[in-house]
């Protein structure tokens, strides 16, 4: 069995698309699904134990609920590891994934990343894409020391290690927990894989923590989804609605004085 542990609460349009591309996953494996959601009204209910055969489904709401301007990551990671380490056996769990609600995963990203974690620790893909979809810019990251959390997985005996980042009074380490855990593990597994997944920024609703989340210097611009679209396909179309409507006009106007 397979573990993945996804954070959320408050976004609701972040999450429905995580279960679309958790629906999708071509993994035939078992899967326990430990959803962490602490905003109410709840955002999560629309997924249960039918949500998928073979697929065991676990919701926890930690309290005090999460309040504008806070940043409650890292408790709701350690709330969804201590279900895990609470109810379940260290050999059951063949891996631990961080299911992020606002990021896209291909169709075979469980099974892709089965694949890479073979005999590591930990497994993860390098030079992540980063997409702002509201200002439509991307940039493609130079992390190749460590993955994306959203595109990590790792084995049970690293919990420790990942709870111990996440209790640190720093916000060194609790904004940056990818950085951290890949720089304490050792026997690690860092390849490229066809863009597995996208770190996809500028969503709406409760803001987000890292970069891309503003107008990042580096990143390049990607008016008409023609990058995008060239790295995930279709599905680039999920996204066309949540662009900054102004600053498209501004485009448009600005294009059409150069004509």
């Amino acid at each position: 069995m397979i573990t993945l542990i996804t954070a959320t609460g408050g976004r609701p349009q972040q999450f429905n698309l995580c279960k679309h591309f958790m629906q999708r996953q071509t993994y035939t494996g078992e899967v326990l699904w430990i959803i962490v959601d602490d905003v109410i009204p709840l955002s999560t209910n629309s997924v249960d134990d039918t949500f998928r055969e073979g697929w065991e489904i676990v919701k926890i709401s930690p309290l005090p609920q999460w309040r504008t301007g806070q940043n409650t990551q890292a408790r709701n990671l350690i709330a969804g590891m201590n279900v895990l380490t609470s109810n379940y056996k260290k050999e059951d769990i063949e891996a631990v994934f961080i299911i992020e609600d606002d990021d896209w995963y291909r169709e075979n990203y469980l099974e892709r990343m089965v694949h890479h974690m073979r005999d590591y620790n930990i497994a993860g893909e390098k030079n992540c894409i980063y997409y702002n979809v509201h200002y439509r810019r991307y940039v493609r990251h130079d992390n190749v020391l460590h993955s994306s959390l959203f595109q990590t997985a790792f084995v049970w005996d690293m919990i420790p290690d990942f709870v111990k980042i996440c209790t640190n009074p720093s916000k060194v380490a609790t904004f940056y927990i990818d950085v951290q855990l890949w720089h304490e593990a050792k026997n690690k597994n860092l390849f490229n894989d066809n863009n597995l997944g996208v770190g996809i920024k500028g969503m709406p609703g409760r803001f987000g923590i890292g970069a891309g989340h503003t107008k990042w210097p580096q990143m390049r611009e990607d008016i008409n989804l023609v990058f995008l679209t060239s790295i995930i396909g279709s599905d680039a179309q999920l996204y066309a609605g949540f662009d900054s409507g102004v600053r498209l006009q501004q485009h448009a106007s600005f294009s059409q004085r150069r004509l």
